[in-house]
């Protein structure tokens, strides 16, 4: 559409994120693209019979004026939202994630304890849930964000507390190893955990090399 002139240049190397039925798009707040944008979508929804439902789509404006966003309101049949908003499961924001943003991720980690009855558990079970399925969650988020300190410091609480107690948190002195130690290779002592602060560097740097 930019080599027929219905839609601007935005300096960007990409316009349109696609997953199964997920995408997201960028365009420039005008009535010209607005309008060429939903024609597509219209000729889509004919040709495919996949036909956009505007009732779970939002429109997130990015460096927009109150003008702008009154063409957004008038033009497009999106809710007008605003950031951090969620895309493949995973937060986006344009700005610095707060703590109310990523503390449902600690959350959601630690309400997955009481379902696996670890008062059943040897301590060879819980070390091989804490390896296979604690430290599996964040893999994703820590892939796409720059976790803060904080983050890292609460999922290794819970991982910590289910692998010598059974529950989400515990004392220290009911920790028989330092966690430093239990994240160490298996050849050097430890019980091979994820390092999660070292692997969400490695996942980063993995993927700004794919880019």
């Amino acid at each position: 559409m930019e080599f027929e002139g219905l839609l601007q240049p935005l300096g960007i190397s990409y316009r349109v994120s696609l997953y199964t039925d997920d995408v997201v798009t960028f365009i420039r707040p005008t009535v010209e693209e607005i309008r060429a944008a939903m024609e597509v979508l219209s000729i889509f929804g004919e040709a495919s019979g996949l036909r956009t439902n505007f009732a779970k789509c939002s429109t997130l404006p990015i460096q927009c004026n109150e003008a702008d966003l009154q063409i957004l309101q008038d033009e497009q049949p999106c809710q007008v939202a605003s950031f951090p908003c969620t895309y493949l499961g995973l937060l986006l924001s344009i700005f610095r994630l707060k703590k109310e943003d990523l503390q449902p991720l600690i959350d959601k980690i630690g309400r997955r304890l009481p379902l696996w009855m670890s008062h059943l558990m040897t301590s060879i079970g819980r070390a091989t849930m804490v390896n296979a399925v604690l430290s599996s969650i964040p893999i994703y988020l820590l892939m796409a964000i720059n976790a803060p300190k904080w983050v890292i410091k609460g999922i290794d609480k819970i991982r910590r507390g289910f692998l010598w107690a059974g529950k989400a948190l515990v004392s220290g002195g009911a920790c028989r190893v330092a966690w430093a130690r239990v994240c160490s290779p298996t050849e050097y002592g430890g019980l091979g955990f994820p390092d999660l602060e070292r692997m969400g560097l490695a996942e980063g740097s993995t993927q700004l090399r794919h880019w």
